[in-house]
């Protein structure tokens, strides 16, 4: 899978050429939106973020935060300068309503100072909640939008009203991964089972040797528990000298990482409708089947970066894939 390989690089190199100009990291930065929940693909955004900024940056972000346990207080006291950086994803919009309004709050809290939205795909049904983010954007006066498809992007400029570029998803700066192990099941089947679901996808009849999954635990707002062991947390780092979360957020995400290597190198093959289920195996050079989402983000991805590599089939529908897959393996054998 060398053309994969060689893709790999090349959209690693076109995220660095983007991101790179876009702040000055000399004088400190932070990275927000930790996913601290059971999505292996929003792990693998924060691990390419880390292994840009371990390229671009002297010294590791100085704040770092999940969205609720975000404290203004504390990124100011240290980063008192400097950009601001939201990770990237699949949530600018309102299908998940509380990163949005994350975003809203944090331009609110910061205007003028330098915020960098990471490589996003744009999703709105309600165009009140795109109008308040469209003032949000204009009060602030210094936010940049980054999107990994046409179409967010030609929602962005015309609904917006602030620069926005195409960018890769983040997670190519990993570079490419290995399998952890030889594969034990013919295909893999990595299909969501939330909201992004495309209506009216039943449970496929699986050939045999194959594994369903989705790789989400389930999602839950933060507990009164958790907001105090976090209000905690906050206060020992405060007391011991402020040192950023940023190694634990990358040990968990490293671990949601290898969670998803194992599911993925499990399959000779893979079909996916999940976005980072097909950039996971590009990453590890696996041939696959990709399926769209609910409303065209994996298909927008695909078509602008990596649908034409050999290995990986657009399909429209769950028997195409099985039967790329299956023609797959009968290559392989």
């Amino acid at each position: 899978m060398d053309a994969m390989f060689e893709r790999v690089e090349e959209l690693a190199e076109r995220v660095r050429h983007t991101v790179t100009p876009l702040a000055d990291l000399s004088g400190g930065y932070a990275l927000l939106d930790f996913p601290d929940y059971s999505n292996v693909g929003d792990s693998l955004i924060w691990l390419g973020e880390l292994a840009f900024f371990d390229r671009a940056a002297a010294q590791p972000p100085g704040y770092v935060s999940t969205i609720h346990g975000f404290d203004l207080d504390a990124l100011l006291r240290r980063v008192p300068e400097g950009p601001v950086f939201l990770s990237g994803g699949g949530n600018f919009g309102d299908l998940w309503p509380r990163f949005q309004q994350f975003r809203r709050m944090l331009l609110a809290a910061l205007p003028g100072r330098p915020i960098v939205q990471l490589p996003q795909t744009i999703h709105f049904a309600d165009p009140e909640q795109v109008r308040l983010t469209r003032e949000a954007i204009a009060a602030h006066g210094n936010f940049t939008l980054l999107v990994r498809d046409r179409a967010s992007l030609a929602f962005a400029e015309a609904e917006l009203g602030c620069p926005a570029e195409l960018c890769p998803d983040m997670a190519f700066c990993l570079g490419s991964l290995s399998r952890p192990a030889l594969p034990v099941h013919d295909i893999v089947y990595l299909l969501r089972t939330d909201q992004e679901r495309s209506a009216g996808r039943g449970v496929p009849e699986l050939p045999r040797d194959t594994l369903l999954v989705d790789w989400i635990h389930g999602t839950r707002a933060p507990s009164r528990w958790d907001r105090a062991v976090a209000r905690l947390g906050r206060t020992a780092r405060m007391l011991a000298g402020g040192e950023p979360d940023y190694r634990r957020f990358r040990a968990r995400a490293r671990s949601e990482l290898e969670r998803g290597r194992t599911l993925l190198g499990s399959g000779d093959a893979v079909v996916t409708d999940r976005l980072h289920g097909h950039i996971l195996s590009v990453l590890m050079g696996i041939p696959h089947a990709v399926l769209d989402n609910s409303y065209g983000k994996v298909r927008g991805f695909a078509e602008l970066w990596t649908g034409d590599l050999p290995g990986v089939a657009v399909c429209e529908t769950l028997d195409d894939a099985t039967a790329h897959a299956l023609a797959t393996l009968r290559e392989i054998a």
